[in-house]
Order: C-alpha cells, then structure tokens, then sequence
C-alpha cells in the first residue's frame, strides 16, 4: 500500500470515529501553528554564508550552537553573532570556550573586528572572509586577499621555474657525464666510478645500454668499483676496487659487454653521418 493509500485509510477511520475529516477540522490555522518547530533547532548561516541547521545548547549562561548533522567528540561550537553563526572551538573544550568568552572585552564582534582589523593592517596576511561577511566588509577583505593570491601565484611560478631549471641542469650535468665517460671508452682512457646525482656512473652507463646486471653485481659495481681502465699491453679493459672490498667474478664479461655496446652505437652513428 503506497503513501496516498495509507493516508486515505487513516481519513476514512477518523470519520468513522469522529463524523470529521482532519483535512478540515482547522483549516485556518498553518502547519508550523499547530506543529511548532523545535526551539532547539535553528536554521542559520556560518561566517561564510551556507545554511546549515544548528542545534542549540546552553553552556554556563552562554548560548552555544553545534551543527545539527554533527554528533561526534569533536564537533565544533558556534555563537551567533550578527546573524551569522561564527566558529570557535570544539565541544570537547567547553570550558575553555567560556574562559574565552569571559575575557572578550568588547564582545564576540569586538573580537572580530578587532581580528579583521590586524589582518588588513599586514599585506602577507590573509583576511578571514567569514569575519569580512559579519562586519559586512567583504570588499575590503576581497581586494586585500586579492593581492595576497597575486603574490602567491608569483612566487609558485618562481618556484617552479627554478624547479624546471635545476631539473634542465640536473639533466644537462647527466647527458655530459654519460657522453664524456663514452667517449673516454671509445679513446680507451680511463673512467672513474664518480657519482652523478647520487648514483654510480658506471651503473648509469650500463642501465643507459640496457644491459642487463644481477643484484649482487650491481652492489659491488655500486659500492666497490673505482674504475675501469684499458691494459695497453693486455689489450683489453681492466678495472680497479678499492682495498676493503672483494674482487668481482663476472664484473669482466659485463664490462665487455659495456664497452662493445658503446663501441657499436657510435659506428652506427659514423656510418649515419657518412651517408
């Protein structure tokens, strides 16, 4: 049975029972006459001009609101202030919103004005729009934060062309160290380990080719390698550790393997030019 059903069930057993249809015993009278709202309950707008329902509460002889959807610990209490209903702590805190509110010289507009006043006084501080909206001074709160947003976005676009820039350089820096440490391979001088954004250049070389390395290899080339080198009299690429680590049983063929990937990228690239 729909809504209208059940409603039109109930008429029909109240004539019945009284002869009188509740549609028209007392159709002068107005809903919120006969029903009247809660007193508890109070429809108002915060500082920042949303509606909300508001429950009301007493606090030790101050009138105190929380949001009607809110239940829990920490909801925060409101006062009524100009029509607005204004933010100040949290319930759990009752008493130090009376201490608050007992220290407050010129009241809780007082407060405000005085609050908005030494905002608008420091061009790095932003205005409380909700204040703004109680002493019906928006304007002046609008072009004030206005200048505060303008040299904000400023400083953001600064700030991230300095990041763009260190990135470009960070990049440059990499490109040059992976390119020099080529062509010394190619010339058959020496390469030393160095570090290049934290990382080990010769690791960076072989992540570079695609070359792939076990974890165990990695670590040493990472933490033991210190460089590596051509024997003119071997003919052949060698590599030195430092002392308190052990030698590499495989570092040999991966290094091979570095140096004739190297080798053929760039006779690729001459045959390239040549055409």
């Amino acid at each position: 049975m729909g809504g209208v059903e059940k409603f039109n069930v109930l008429v029909e057993e109240m004539l019945e029972r009284t002869g009188e249809s509740p549609r028209y015993t007392r159709p002068e009278e107005r809903k919120k006459d006969i029903f009247p709202p809660d007193p508890t309950i109070v429809l108002a707008k915060d500082s920042y001009g949303e509606k909300h329902y508001f429950l009301r509460f007493y606090y030790e002889g101050f009138e105190l609101f929380t949001l009607k959807k809110e239940n829990e610990f920490n909801r925060r209490v409101y006062i009524r202030c100009e029509g607005y209903m204004l933010g100040i702590d949290q319930h759990h805190r009752l008493e130090e919103i009376k201490r608050l509110l007992e220290s407050l010289e010129h009241g809780v507009k007082g407060e405000v004005e005085k609050r908005f006043n030494e905002s608008l006084a420091d061009p790095k501080r932003w205005v409380d729009i909700g204040y703004a909206n109680i002493l019906g001074r928006l304007d002046e709160a609008n072009a004030h934060n206005a200048l505060i947003r303008e040299s904000r976005i400023q400083r953001q676009e600064e700030r991230e062309a300095n990041r763009i820039a260190k990135e470009q350089a960070a990049k440059a820096k990499y490109e040059q160290a992976i390119k020099t440490a080529e062509t010394n391979i190619l010339n058959k001088q020496a390469v030393s380990n160095t570090s290049i954004h934290g990382k080990s250049l010769i690791m960076q070389l072989f992540r570079e080719y695609e070359i792939s390395i076990p974890l165990k290899t990695q670590g040493w080339i990472i933490k033991a390698l210190r460089s590596i080198e051509f024997d003119e009299k071997r003919d052949s690429w060698s590599y030195r550790y430092f002392k308190d680590s052990s030698n590499s049983t495989v570092f040999s063929k991966y290094l091979t393997l570095l140096v004739s990937a190297i080798q053929a990228k760039h006779q690729s690239e001459d045959t390239r030019v040549e055409e």
